[in-house]
């Protein structure tokens, strides 16, 4: 009668590794987990679409600003004239 060969130690989804450890496949997300990743996604998607619609372009043409004039506003010194007293 033949031998039959001996069952594997491990399930052949769990592989033993060369120095004897199991291989741990990864673990699965709680539920909470699984849904902050499902409400963050559908967030991004949410904000990318507003985006397209409302703010990719200028409502209209004549609302673009040269880029050097807005420098100029944003990055000069202000200038508040100074108060003899607070004005009540």
């Amino acid at each position: 009668m033949p031998r039959s060969r001996p069952s594997p130690a491990y399930p052949a989804a769990v592989s033993p590794r060369k120095n004897g450890a199991r291989r741990v496949p990864f673990p699965r997300p709680s539920p909470l987990a699984r849904d902050i990743g499902v409400i963050l996604v559908v967030k991004a998607v949410a904000l990318c679409v507003i985006w397209l619609a409302f703010f990719r372009d200028p409502a209209a043409p004549e609302m673009t600003m040269d880029p050097q004039r807005v420098e100029q506003k944003l990055l000069a010194p202000s200038t508040f004239p100074e108060l003899p007293h607070a004005v009540r």
